[in-house]
């Protein structure tokens, strides 16, 4: 549970319930920049205030904070998450492997194009190389 989950677990609870943040200020008897804070995650969420909002979005104070209910059935376990992150983890590991695939590519393809210009320099050299001989027995006869 960190700062972000709990700011976008109230967002999203209070959305779902059309309240704005003048409202939920009302029912929790205080300010709304004071709200503001507390949603943008510049106040700490104090627990009594985190009861008090739970209660108003009438959701308990665990799926507040936790974004699910541990005590409902629906809820996800564990292992459930474990295998999520698992999955997500693998998702990036490919996604960064075919990129890293395609980068090779790239390389591949950019260093055929250095030895091709590498072999044109040389090229243009030995004939530079024969014109100045050519020039200098044309000059020397």
């Amino acid at each position: 549970m960190d700062k972000n989950s709990i700011k976008e677990n109230l967002l999203k609870m209070r959305g779902r319930l059309g309240l704005s943040q003048e409202a939920m200020a009302e029912k929790l008897g205080i300010s709304r920049t004071a709200y503001r804070n507390i949603e943008s995650g510049k106040t700490r969420l104090i627990s009594s205030h985190a009861d008090k909002i739970a209660s108003i979005l009438g959701v308990s104070t665990e799926e507040l904070l936790l974004g699910h209910n541990p005590d409902d059935g629906n809820a996800s376990s564990l292992e459930d998450m474990r295998e999520k992150y698992e999955k997500r983890i693998r998702e990036i590991e490919n996604g960064h492997t075919d990129e890293m695939t395609a980068l090779n590519a790239q390389i591949k393809v950019l260093n055929e194009f250095i030895d091709t210009l590498k072999e044109t320099i040389r090229t243009k050299d030995e004939i530079i190389a024969l014109l100045r001989k050519s020039i200098a027995n044309a000059s020397g006869r």
